[in-house]
């Protein structure tokens, strides 16, 4: 594993407050949750692999705007000009 997270920031961006054991208990859930991920690397991946398989290709149906019935006003307080007013998150 090379990198570690950063509990503490993880924590204030999604503003919770952690006690010290519940600092410890998640940093050992997310090293685990990186060593797990990690194993994707031990994957050979041979060239025939990389060809593209056009019958494995979905086809979708074409994309097309559809008005709703419901008005953003009707399903949410926290509508602002059109926009959702969400707390900021990013530093």
């Amino acid at each position: 594993m090379s990198e570690e997270i950063n509990v503490l920031k993880v924590a204030k961006l999604a503003r919770l407050k952690l006690q010290a054991d519940e600092e410890i208990y998640f940093k050992e859930k997310f090293n685990k949750i990186m060593e797990y991920v990690s194993t994707i690397s031990e994957v050979e991946i041979t060239s025939d692999m990389k060809a593209k398989d056009e019958s494995l290709q979905k086809i979708y149906r074409p994309d097309r705007k559809d008005e709703s019935p419901v008005k953003p006003d009707q399903f949410s307080e926290y509508i602002d000009n059109k926009f959702f007013k969400v707390p900021k998150v990013i530093e």
